[in-house]
């Protein structure tokens, strides 16, 4: 069991030596157990040591001393986070395990996101920290997010500390202006959110954020002001009490459209950003955050004209239901299209991306996004092999995070034979989207697609699935940009883009390039909002 407790990698980060597996548990043996440096992130020298005194009758080091006593049924904690009793109460189907159940924890609990005590919360943990598709939320605490100030579990915060808490935050940031999204990933939200903060610090605000999980970006997001992330226990009204009436507060997205409703109440200044497209607000049960977060007071803007038209009677049913909903007289929906800053991309990205486009023989197709069903993923690998049978040196990339479904599906189309690349997530995309020929938008349901415009901004068209998509409507954005065919016209969509791959030009990728940042000014966006607020905040004032 020795190897399954002994980690040689984190081992040899703690020791600052780089040694082989056998070098590192030696130099364990004779150094490292009486330094109380640690075998693995599952096991704690220093805390088994304190707990039980008598750890040197078996074996040399600790850690062989709870090996010894665990094959004999006795029950040790290995780490103070990690209790045998806790993780076989929480899973019956562990029941018989005994003392073994912590080695089932290494080996597959933390994978599975199981919590090893009532000390760790693997659930809250994994929603609130970690990456999309990021596992082992244990391992990730002990060995990165302690360090960071991650928390184990919720610890709650009342009113009152909160409150405290917000005060203290606002020393010396006399111009609040908060900010919510719902977390941290890198996805378009919390991105389009550090964008907009870093545009209002340069216009004399100062940030502050309130999110409902954090995520990867979290740092980003604490150079730019503090950050309150409700998940861990912080209570919002208690928060918004500390901030003067009146505060602007931009809630981005109706994911996020909770934490309007406390806001709104204590008096802040409330806009709800709605990105989503009308039936997701629905499906995902987000209608009633946002009529109660209007009938508060705070008002709603759309960010595409199809969001506002399918949005406004949504919200008027929950009133005629008896529900709550907009107060009398409440002004309906607002619309302002969002403006767009391309992704910061170095010139050694683009030419990464000129070296692989060089090694390709045919055109090359894009689609980008976390892969998953409302992006069809699904449907880009359809289009992609039959893209494939009519131009047999075609080549297709897809940008972003695959979730199980989507790396299935991937894996599939690999081993048949078609030409995918998979970068995953990649933040300087810039020049992928320079060497691709046509962008395929094969979402089923998308409000933008930012990725699409990020892909024109650099001149490459997209032909797209004429579903629930924002884009669909706005002529000024489409034309010349994209084209939309039915969704059930497969051979139509694949005819289109094979065509629209032939028909690029440097001149088309020009004129494209003038007309994505004649028409996605982000600093004409940030003026629109501003205005929106009341007293109308536009930087001057």
């Amino acid at each position: 069991m020795r190897q399954e407790f002994f980690d040689t990698e984190h081992y040899c980060r703690q020791c600052g030596h780089v040694l082989s597996k056998s070098g590192a548990w030696k130099h364990f043996q004779n150094d490292g157990d009486a330094l109380g440096l640690d075998p693995s992130p599952y096991f704690s020298t220093r805390f088994y040591k304190d707990r039980y005194r008598d750890w040197g009758t078996n074996g040399a080091t600790a850690l062989e001393d709870y090996l010894v006593r665990t094959a004999k049924g006795d029950k040790r904690q290995p780490h103070p986070l990690i209790d045998a009793d806790d993780y076989l109460g929480a899973y019956p189907d562990l029941l018989g395990f005994g003392p073994s159940a912590v080695l089932h924890f290494i080996l597959h609990g933390d994978a599975e996101g199981r919590s090893p005590s009532k000390g760790f919360d693997a659930g809250f943990y994994r929603r609130c920290y970690l990456a999309l598709g990021q596992s082992h939320p244990f391992r990730h605490y002990i060995t990165e997010g302690s360090a960071l100030g991650f928390l184990p579990r919720p610890t709650p915060v009342d009113a009152a500390m909160s409150r405290e808490a917000m005060g203290a935050a606002m020393t010396g940031r006399p111009r609040p202006f908060v900010l919510v999204c719902h977390d941290a990933q890198k996805a378009g939200v919390p991105i389009l959110t550090l964008d907009l903060a870093r545009a209002l610090g340069a216009r004399g605000y100062d940030p502050v954020f309130l999110m409902g999980n954090a995520g990867p970006l979290l740092d980003r997001f604490r150079a730019l002001g503090p950050v309150f992330i409700l998940a861990e226990g912080w209570d919002a009204t208690g928060l918004a009490s500390a901030l003067p009436q009146g505060t602007a507060a931009l809630i981005n997205t109706s994911a996020a459209a909770a934490l309007a409703l406390p806001l709104a109440q204590a008096g802040l200044d409330c806009l709800v950003l709605l990105h989503e497209m009308p039936d997701y607000i629905r499906d995902q049960g987000l209608m009633p955050d946002l009529r109660l977060a209007q009938a508060a007071g705070a008002r709603l803007i759309a960010s595409m004209p199809q969001i506002s038209r399918g949005i406004s009677p949504l919200i008027s049913q929950g009133t005629s239901r008896g529900k709550a909903g907009p107060p009398a007289g409440a002004p309906p929906v607002g619309e302002l299209r969002p403006g767009i800053i391309p992704p910061p991309t170095p010139l050694a990205s683009f030419r990464r991306a000129r070296l692989w486009r060089q090694r390709q023989d045919g055109p090359v197709f894009i689609g980008a996004g976390h892969a998953d069903r409302r992006k069809g993923f699904d449907l880009f690998l359809d289009a992609a092999r039959r893209i494939r049978a009519a131009q047999p040196g075609a080549r297709f990339v897809w940008l972003g995070a695959l979730d199980a479904w989507a790396r299935d599906l991937a894996n599939a189309a690999l081993a048949g034979g078609l030409p995918l690349t998979l970068p995953g997530f990649v933040e300087d995309c810039l020049g992928w989207y320079r060497v691709a020929d046509v962008y395929l938008l094969t979402s089923r349901q998308d409000p933008g697609p930012t990725t699409a415009i990020h892909a024109a901004a650099v001149g490459t068209p997209f032909v797209g699935y004429a579903a629930d998509i924002g884009l669909i409507g706005l002529i000024r954005m489409t034309e010349g940009v994209g084209r939309f065919l039915p969704p059930e016209d497969e051979a139509g969509f694949v005819a289109a883009a094979v065509a629209a791959a032939n028909s690029v030009t440097a001149g088309s990728r020009r004129d494209l390039r003038r007309l994505i940042r004649r028409e996605t000014g982000f600093g004409p966006y940030v003026t629109a909002l501003l205005s929106r607020f009341h007293p109308a905040a536009d930087g001057e004032a």
